[in-house]
């Protein structure tokens, strides 16, 4: 899949690393070149220096044969209207944008994100984010690590147990489970 991510702070490298990892065909967008040059010189992409809102831009990035753009520079205008340019502009499918603001992010204008107005298919907030899985592991303070699935019916927790457990090497249709008050 050919992908576009403009910006290549943490973030956008982070994003890169996995996706190149994946075997995508990645493209990074950065205002500024040391950090393209990083990005290339360090992962399997390719590197663009400029605007990420820039329909030129975009254009030399390969925005034409893109199937996702994610817009994730430092700032929430830019990234609103890098998604707007990759809509109107260039057809892309699939936009993502960080938007970091609360003001952007309140249920009230969520309609806002719809494809008649302003055209992003995802937003992702990275504080949200980070509270929510505090709160994840606060609802676990012993375990290492926590999945949700199925809407919250299900989760898994991982829990180191010591050599002395009873619970070692006991059929889970043994197990049973306790109180849940």
């Amino acid at each position: 899949m050919k992908v576009i991510i403009c910006g290549a702070g943490q973030v956008g490298w982070q994003i890169a690393r996995h996706l190149s990892g994946e075997r995508n065909d990645v493209t990074v967008v950065d205002s500024n070149a040391d950090l393209v040059r990083r990005a290339t010189d360090t992962l399997d992409v390719q590197g663009v220096a400029g605007f990420a809102s820039y329909p030129d831009v975009l254009d030399r990035a390969g925005a034409r044969d893109a199937e996702m753009i994610i817009a994730a520079t430092h700032s929430d205008e830019v990234n609103m209207v890098t998604c707007q340019v990759a809509h109107s502009v260039f057809g892309i499918n699939r936009k993502i944008a960080r938007l970091r603001s609360q003001s952007y992010l309140d249920a009230i204008y969520a309609d806002l994100y719809r494809r008649d107005h302003l055209p992003i298919d995802v937003v992702i907030s990275p504080e949200k984010e980070v509270a929510a899985a505090a709160l994840q592991r606060l609802s676990a303070p012993a375990a290492f690590d926590t999945e949700t699935f199925m809407d919250g019916q299900a989760h898994l927790l991982g829990i180191k147990i010591g050599p002395g457990c009873p619970v070692i090497n006991t059929a889970l249709h043994q197990l049973t489970v306790g109180d849940q008050n």
